[in-house]
């Protein structure tokens, strides 16, 4: 999508959802009813360990709440979800970084390389007062609240090689999704980064079109990468996120207790696709090594691979100040906030419906 086409879309679909609204009045005594989108699969942990419990939780609230979960992109993919939530065609959805990136740009910073030490460093940052001016821009700019932000997964790199240090990138071509920000950060770490569509990752990898791809590790086993490569190497250099997402009008409508009840307990189920995720990536690791199904390195440059992606961040993107911050503040007291990135250059961000 081009940065025109993205702008006239947005603002049609900003003012087709004020004008229209996003219900019809409720009706006092019938329960408020929402869906919420996603385009995860049902194995994945977001769904198994967090939306697959979101309707039974709510209805134990009784809040006067209904909510319809739609996982595997039955709705459309992430992009078009987007655009749905806006319009007020969908009152919830689940979306990444890079896909809030087309409208905020700061945002991209989330994806990308090593600007976080930990998956708890990255929640750490997303629910700290650094971050919060982009989610309330983001309220202002286009009505859409950030509930909660929950974990993916460390991502690491599949191969038919060793990699343990940026040179061992020299010409790899590594699978990553169409967005700048990830395209950006293959290069990081000094690969050549190659789009392909996530349902056309498993071919691409059989037929050597790609030398690898990068993910967390319930993702790899879920879809199967591990079959079709011969090491995995523990790079974890995106500690990667998602976003749960309301339509501030839908949210606007709700009763304190409702509006208590939902973040409640999408923040509950949060915890738990934490805890689903880690305990998923280390029972699969063992048996992995146990049954030699792939060979774990171990032994990666991590040093060398951070530095090599903090000085391509420093400059020239629209997050490198946030990205510097961040990573600044790994160091520093939790008292200290350095200065954010909300007067960085605009610049509009490319994606992709696929993990």
């Amino acid at each position: 999508m081009t940065k025109v086409n993205l702008v006239s879309s947005l603002a049609w679909l900003i003012c087709s959802g004020l004008l229209a609204g996003c219900q019809p009045p409720h009706t006092p005594g019938e329960p408020v009813r929402l869906k919420l989108a996603h385009v995860y699969e049902v194995r994945s942990p977001t769904h198994a360990y967090g939306t697959a419990h979101l309707a039974q939780r709510i209805a134990e609230a009784g809040v006067g709440l209904e909510v319809s979960v739609f996982p595997a992109a039955q709705l459309g993919s992430e992009a078009e979800l987007l655009e749905q939530l806006v319009a007020g065609e969908l009152e919830l959805a689940i979306a990444g970084p890079s896909f809030l990136a087309m409208w905020y740009p700061e945002i991209g910073a989330f994806d990308a390389a090593y600007v976080f030490r930990d998956l708890d460093h990255m929640l750490e940052v997303a629910h700290g007062e650094l971050i919060q001016p982009l989610w309330d821009e983001l309220l202002k700019r286009y009505g859409v609240r950030v509930l909660d932000t929950w974990v993916y997964g460390s991502r690491h790199i599949t191969s038919n090689k060793p990699i343990r240090h940026p040179d061992d990138l020299r010409g790899f071509r590594l699978r990553l999704p169409a967005a700048r920000v990830w395209q950006a950060s293959g290069e990081a770490l000094g690969a050549s980064p190659m789009p392909v569509a996530f349902a056309e990752v498993y071919m691409a990898l059989q037929q050597g079109m790609a030398d690898g791809q990068e993910n967390p590790v319930p993702t790899i086993q879920a879809m199967g990468f591990h079959e079709v490569q011969k090491y995995l190497n523990l790079t974890g250099h995106i500690q990667s996120s998602i976003q749960i997402l309301v339509n501030e009008r839908v949210w606007q409508r709700l009763s304190a207790e409702q509006q208590n009840a939902l973040q409640q307990t999408i923040r509950e189920l949060g915890l738990a696709v934490r805890e689903g995720t880690l305990r998923d990536e280390q029972a699969i690791l063992a048996r992995w090594r146990e049954d030699r199904v792939l060979e774990v390195v171990d032994d990666v440059d991590l040093d060398a691979f951070r530095h090599r992606a903090m000085q391509y961040f420093a400059t020239g993107f629209p997050f490198s100040r946030l990205y510097q911050t961040i990573n600044r503040q790994q160091a520093l007291p939790q008292t200290e906030t350095p200065a954010t990135a909300a007067d960085s250059e605009r610049t509009a961000v490319e994606a992709e419906d696929s993990p």
